[in-house]
Formats: structure tokens, sequence, C-alpha cells
């Protein structure tokens, strides 16, 4: 007997002919995975097809080598991971990887842990809670659309969460609960756990492979029925997949930047299909491909316009920085900021400032020639860090270190000269203005672990802090009831970059800090510091007005034919040689005229060059994926990077 096997690796057949051996023959079934031999690998494979009449090719023919007893993947994962394999343009070994669980040599015997028991019961939900919690079992009850939860800052999301959830394993159905970065929702987790117990298991790229290949069949054979975790949880196949919950579905960190290049929002949507399930969104600042199927009635919308306990909105104001350096503030610290940041903690509450810009300074130059300091990899400029006595230029591409020039390396020229601003500097002047406050800063490089984020979290809820000064780290997931005010240092940063999203992010990053102030029974402040107080993006922003934006923002999106009108396929050409690059895209983009492609490019990239690699792209937009045509295309053209619906074009 022989069997037809999907290998679990890139290859350019979708499978491949084995011998079953004699004492498998009565256990391997669709579904099995098995090991085989691959070329001079031994690598896994998953059966899908067994022929009782052999075949005999033209080639030898090998064994199967032995086989995964604990765990088999369901027709309806292999049906998904064909999907995969061809809306996003990668290969069916590539793709029927994600679904297999971490491979083990020895699985070393689960840990016993302490139950963990039920410690909190469910809050009970307010009216408006109350008649989302009911429309979505009732949508479960019979059509099982995906639904969108739009809900602002604070609005008691979570409580939604936890109590379908709730639901779903009375009536023995498990969930699937994502979250973008484990490491930033310990507040989400903790709760399930108290509310869930053992129920709970969670997955994350910190755990140990023993510990994920545990994770992976407990929720897999239905032993815990709830798993949390970002985008690999969804990855874990459920024989009982009842629901799948997204909250804040709009991060961009539910897209693989590595092959097969999925995104967690739309692999979700066909994982519920296919499982008879369904799919919850949540979010203050949806997507707009997100929001625009929910105006269509693609998903079921629900609507959530005020914040849980019935605090207010924060009150915002814009400050023009073009008018402070007019009244001779050059500091980064406006006036109205500063007055407000005094106010705050004579009153005993605490600050939130932000900035998404590490380091000292943004870039470094010659005053004389005007030569900028590049990474020598990467041809972006390097920025200046100057934390805990030690300065030194940083490359946030490729983590290339260098010390800072005493000469420009172009003239010899010794006026060096460091430009712009990051979170260091902020610090800085912040401690200058208040030396007696309590300052904090946080940043990706602070914060590594859930441990850093958790001490970190509750040294603030603690108020061992009066001022944190931070990045995007603190616009996800966090609670501080005392926060009464928020500073936005400079709400400019991406919003001229040459990327359709870019306004979107601007508008998404000012309403989600923003959300941070003002809890419970106090309505919080928030400043917004700008060059550009006109900007669409940062007015709506200010007025927590997501649907005006939306409707400002579809109609550009619409005219151009970007997403949600068209999508989009990025084409990226990498290459030490630059000539090559370059010639790479040009051919592709000749043969994909000739079949009637609407295209934007091709042309150098934003970052024209990444550890030594000089990068070209090609921006191809269409109607429907998949489209046979690429398809095709995309077979002759394996060097090059193919994604589907990227976040990024940059």
């Amino acid at each position: 007997m022989q069997a037809e096997i999907i290998p679990e690796t890139k290859t350019d057949r979708d499978s491949f002919t084995y011998k079953i051996p004699t004492e498998l023959i009565n256990k391997l079934s669709i579904g099995s995975i098995v090991y085989i031999e691959f070329g001079k690998r031994k690598i896994r494979g998953v059966v899908v097809k067994i022929n009782k009449i052999e075949i005999c090719p033209k080639y030898k023919i090998k064994t199967i080598l032995s086989m995964e007893e604990s765990y088999n993947l369901s027709s309806e994962y292999i049906n998904i991971a064909r999907w995969v394999s061809h809306y996003y343009l990668c290969s069916l070994g590539e793709a029927i990887s994600l679904f297999l669980p971490p491979e083990m040599k020895r699985p070393r015997q689960q840990p016993s842990f302490a139950e963990k028991k039920v410690t909190a019961k469910l809050e009970k939900l307010t009216i408006e809670q109350r008649q989302i919690f009911e429309g979505i079992i009732g949508d479960f009850n019979t059509q099982r659309k995906p639904a969108l939860i739009f809900g602002v800052t604070g609005s008691g999301k979570t409580e939604i969460y936890l109590a379908l959830a709730k639901k779903m394993l009375e009536i023995k159905r498990s969930v699937i609960f994502l979250v973008p970065e484990i490491v930033l929702t310990p507040q989400n987790i903790s709760r399930f756990q108290r509310v869930f117990g053992d129920e709970v298991c969670i997955m994350h790229s910190k755990l140990s492979k023993s510990e994920k290949y545990h994770c992976y069949l407990d929720f897999s054979s239905g032993k815990k029925n709830v798993i949390i975790g970002p985008r690999s949880a969804l990855l874990v196949p459920s024989n009982n997949l009842g629901m799948i919950i997204i909250d804040e579905e709009q991060e961009d960190s539910y897209k693989q930047e590595q092959n097969p290049r999925y995104d967690a929002t739309t692999l979700a949507e066909i994982i519920a299909l296919k499982n008879n399930s369904m799919l919850v969104l949540g979010s203050a600042t949806p997507r707009l491909e997100t929001f625009f199927k929910a105006k269509k009635g693609i998903y079921k919308f629900y609507q959530m316009r005020s914040r849980y306990h019935q605090p207010k909105l924060p009150v915002a104001e814009i400050v023009d920085m073009k008018n402070e350096l007019k009244l001779g503030n050059n500091s980064m610290i406006s006036d109205l900021l500063a007055k407000r940041i005094e106010e705050t903690i004579k009153n005993q509450d605490q600050v939130l400032l932000f900035l998404n810009r590490r380091g000292m300074s943004t870039f470094v130059s010659c005053r004389d020639c005007g030569e900028v300091i590049n990474c020598s990899h990467c041809l972006v400029p390097m920025i200046y860090h100057f934390d805990k006595g030690l300065n030194y230029l940083l490359c946030h591409h490729c983590d290339r270190k260098q010390n800072p020039p005493k000469k420009c390396p172009s003239c010899g020229s010794v006026k060096i000269k460091y430009f712009g601003s990051g979170i260091e500097k902020v610090e800085r002047e912040v401690k200058d203005i208040f030396p007696e406050a309590r300052i904090k800063r946080v940043d990706s490089q602070i914060l590594k672990t859930q441990s850093d984020y958790k001490k970190f979290y509750d040294d603030f809820r603690c108020r061992k802090f009066d001022i944190v000064i931070g990045t995007q780290i603190l616009a996800k997931g966090f609670d501080i009831p005392s926060v009464m005010l928020v500073g936005i240092v400079s709400a400019d940063v991406g919003l001229h970059l040459p990327f359709f999203r870019s306004r979107e992010r601007i508008f998404r990053l000012i309403t989600q800090v923003s959300g941070r102030s003002g809890r419970r029974e106090k309505i919080g402040k928030t400043v917004i510091q700008t060059y550009w107080p006109n900007s669409e993006a940062i007015k709506f922003a200010a007025n927590h007005d997501y649907e005006n934006f939306y409707l400002s923002e579809i109609k550009n999106r619409i005219q151009k034919n970007y997403p949600p009108q068209n999508h989009i396929v990025r084409v990226l050409a990498e290459n030490k040689m630059e000539e090559r690059a370059r010639d790479e895209i040009k051919k592709l983009s000749a043969e994909l005229k000739n079949n009637r492609i609407e295209l934007v490019g091709p042309g150098q990239c934003f970052f024209s060059k990444i550890n030594n690699r000089f990068r070209f792209q090609l921006i191809i937009k269409v109607e429907n994926l998949p489209d046979k045509r690429i398809t095709e295309i995309k077979s002759r053209y394996q060097n090059l990077i193919w994604d589907v619906d990227p976040l990024n074009l940059l």
C-alpha cells in the first residue's frame, strides 16, 4: 500500500508518494502525521490519500519511517491549509506546517501544576453589554455571521468576551481568544484564568517546545477548552470549536511577516467557516476593511457608545507646535502640556507621555557638508542613544551598533550635530522641568519579557511613578485608573510616510493612547502636540470620531483602488546586487502588464537597503483573490517575496 503525503516544507508539488510499512498499514489514516525521508532530510508530513492499488512511478518510492500516534490532522484543517496555499501564494507544505504541533523527539512529561481554581465570577453586564451578548448568541444559534464589536476604549468589551466564552463552555464548545501580544495583555489573561481556572491554556513564543506541544495537545484533544495567545493560538486545531474572539483586531501583529504570510483575522474567518463556528472581532479603531464589511452587512455590527461605569471620554486639546516656536519655546514640551502635567501631579494623579520614537536623536549629521550617518548595512539613519551613561548609534532595522563619530566620515569636519528627538530626550527635558517628579521611561528594549511588563504595570498601579514616558507599547491593553493626563508629544510621527495606511495608523495610535486617560468616575485629559493641526487624522482622533474619519479615508481608498476596494499583493525583490534586484522586478512587471493587471511601480522601497540587501517592489491591485493569472506567474518567480494583503509597504 502507498500513501500520498504533503511534506512539511516548501516544494513545487503538493504531495509525494511513499510506501506504507507493514506495521503501519492498520494504523495509518488520512490526517496522520508521519516522518519521511525527503531528500537528505528527515521531516514530517501529513497523509492526504491512501492508495490500496500501488502506483509504479518511474522513480524509486521511499518508505514511511514512523508515525506520530498522539495526533491526527482533521480533513477540515487540511482543507484550510489548501485555502492558505491558494490565497497566500505559498506551497501546500508551508501551509500545512502552520497546523502541526511543535516537533519533539521525546516530549517531556507534562509538568504537574497546582490546579488553577476559579477565583472570580463574571461581573454583571450593563444593559448595552447584555444586548450585544444576546445578539451574538442569537447569531450563533442561527446564521453564525462574523461580528464586529465597535466600542470606544474602556467600554468593557472584555466583559462581553468573558460572557461569550462562558456560554460556549456551557454548551461544550471550545474558544480561541487572540490578543495582539501576550506580554502586553496580562490583565486579560489573568481575568480569563480567574474566571475559567484550569480550562485555560496559553500559547506564545516564549514557551519551551515541550510546553507548546502539551498546550497544543491539551486544546486539540478537548482536555482544555479555552486557548489564549497571539496569532499562533489560532493555528491549534479543535474538533469542537465554538467561537474565535480577536481582541484589538486592528493590530499589525496579527499579520505574519514570514512565509506563509497569513493575516490572522482573514484566516480566522475561514477557520470559523470550516468548523461551523463563529468569529467575533473587537476594536475601538477597527481596520477600515473590517468596518467596511460591517457597514456592508457582511459582518454583524454592534456598537458600544459609552465607557464602562459611564465615565466620559477624555477631553482633548491640540497644540500647534509652530506657534510654540514663534513664542520662543524650543522645548519638546509645550507650555500647555507642562501646565497640564503640573496640575495632574498636584492632584496626585498620573501622567502618560507618548512618543513613538526610541532613542535620544533620530539622526546625526555634519553641519558643514550635510552628510548623514547611515547604517552601512541598511542605508537608513542610525539613531543616537544615550542611556545609563552609555552613548552609541543604533540601527533600528538590523540592530547594528557603533560609536558616535568625532569627525564627519565624508569631509572630516568636527561639527557633528544631533537632530530630531526620541523618548530619551523627552525624559531628559521632563526631568529638567519637573525635578521632583518620579519618572519612568519604557519601550520595547526595556520591557522585553512578560515579567518585565508585569512588574512595571504593578509598580505603576501602585503609584510608584508620577510620569511614564513611552512608545506605542503604552497603547495596548493598558488600564491604570489613576492616569488622568495623556500627552502625545509628537502626533506627526509617520503621518507623511508614502503608504496608504499612514493616516489610519496615526488616527489609531492617537485614539488608543488617548483612551488610556480617565477611567472609572473621572474625566481624563489629552494634549496632542503637532505641526499639522489641520490634519483630518489628528482632528478626528482628538474628537474620538472614528466614523467621520472612516468616511473621509474610505473615499480616498476607493478613488485609488486600494483596500477595501481592491486587494493588493506586494512583490519584493531583494538581492546583494542592486542591478539584479531591479532587473528581477522589472521582468515580473513586464509579464504582469501583458496580462492586463493593474500595477503600482516597480520602484525602490522606502527602506531601499536592509541587512546588505537592496530592495525593489511592485504593487499589484486585483479585485478578487486568489487570481489564476497571478498564481500562474508566481510559479515562475519563486525567488521573489509575495505578500498578499500586506500591512506594510515600506
